[in-house]
């Protein structure tokens, strides 16, 4: 698969950093633009020239798990099931409350490139303030690891705890980034997700049918009388920017945090 433009800069970037003394890269990507891509290219470049030994990935979930395996399989043309001899392995963040001695002896025998999906789930600059997985990064992973990269679509956390390994800005506490692709060059490059707008149930909705004024309490209501069509209450202008202006109002209101 042919990579991106950004992809290709993204890992330039991260490359002439780690060899350069920083073993740690933050890289902020937006929805869908293809980070899971570019960290296993980065992931085979660093292992074809003989930097690293292993591979490791963490992710939320599951189903993002397995993506990252068959990714990183893929590009790397060798196992990945964790299983002896494979060049890593995929694991969720919640895996990191069971892994054992043995699994984080691992980081004082080989060259370990850890891969963060989401870093945002993670949090603490130190012991103190950090959660149960951003604890277990702390102890076992940072500074052990040769190198790391963390990847995030959305870089602040709503109880405006720090991302752990995280580097910030001291004068609006927001978090330094290494490489950014915003949702600015995603449409420039014309790879932009398809946003999913999705109406906020409302208790007190107006229909004017008629010379009539009807009100409702909810959509289900609205629809079972059949007076407007779910079409045309997505396609409603006074919808859509409600919902945008709440989602910018959020937005603006964790950035701030």
């Amino acid at each position: 698969m042919k990579l991106r433009k950004w992809q290709k800069s993204c890992i330039n970037r991260a490359s002439k950093q780690y060899l350069s003394g920083n073993n740690h890269f933050l890289a902020l990507a937006t929805p869908g633009s293809g980070k899971t891509l570019m960290a296993s290219e980065l992931a085979n470049h660093l292992l074809k020239n003989n930097l690293i030994d292993l591979v490791i990935c963490f992710s939320p979930s599951s189903i993002v798990s397995q993506d990252f395996c068959n990714s990183l399989q893929s590009r790397i043309d060798d196992r990945f099931d964790g299983l002896l001899g494979a060049k890593g392995h995929s694991m969720t963040y919640q895996s990191l409350q069971h892994l054992d001695e043995n699994f984080w002896g691992l980081f004082f025998r080989f060259r370990v490139f850890v891969i963060f999906d989401e870093i945002h789930h993670c949090a603490g600059s130190n012991i103190d303030n950090a959660n149960a997985w951003g604890e277990q990064i702390i102890l076992n992973i940072q500074g052990k690891a040769k190198y790391t990269l963390a990847l995030t679509g959305t870089p602040w956390r709503s109880d405006a705890a720090p991302i752990v390994l995280s580097k910030y800005i001291n004068h609006d506490n927001k978090i330094s980034c290494d490489y950014v692709y915003g949702l600015s060059e995603a449409i420039q490059d014309d790879v932009c997700r398809v946003p999913q707008i999705i109406a906020v149930e409302n208790n007190n909705i107006s229909v004017i049918h008629g010379d009539e004024t009807k009100t409702f309490t909810s959509f289900e209501s609205l629809l079972s009388q059949s007076i407007v069509s779910y079409q045309e209450i997505i396609e409603n202008e006074k919808v859509i920017n409600y919902i945008i202006s709440s989602a910018q109002k959020k937005t603006n209101y964790n950035k701030s945090k």
